[in-house]
């Protein structure tokens, strides 16, 4: 679990950062090298998630646990498709022609991951660390 809010942690830096750099839509700024990271970053966390926190959420013995897990399991692939798509649909040539168009969808998507992490700290992880102490422990890579 330590890993996790660490990288819910890098991951909201980042997304701090990329708002940071698009709260100007006057004045475009390269922003290529802050989105790849944050994606990096998220791609990372959910393989984690999928991998060992949400089957290990599904094998609680109590009902609450696994139905919060279920859902939010849902939402973030809906959340992990619209951040996909955005990264696929602003290439650099179209951040640079379209500048305010891309800050406006930018502010929206780090809104949704905030409101994502916040979520996932406020709901998800103190249940996860109710969930038996047996389950596997995640070691940080690298």
């Amino acid at each position: 679990m330590a890993e996790l809010r660490r990288q819910h942690d890098e991951i909201s830096h980042t997304a701090h950062r990329l708002a940071q750099a698009t709260a100007d839509r006057a004045n475009p700024r390269s922003v290529g090298a802050i989105r790849w990271q944050l994606a990096r970053q998220l791609m990372a966390h959910l393989a984690l998630e999928d991998r060992i926190l949400y089957p290990a959420m599904q094998r609680a013995t109590d009902e609450r646990t696994r139905t919060t897990a279920a859902t939010l399991h849902t939402e973030t692939g809906a959340l992990a498709e619209s951040f996909a798509h955005y990264m696929i649909a602003w290439s650099d040539d179209r951040v640079a022609r379209e500048w305010a168009d891309f800050c406006v969808e930018t502010q929206a998507i780090i809104r949704a991951l905030s409101e994502r992490v916040d979520r996932e700290n406020r709901t998800l992880y103190p249940l996860a660390d109710k969930v038996d102490d047996s389950a596997p422990r995640i070691a940080r890579a690298g």
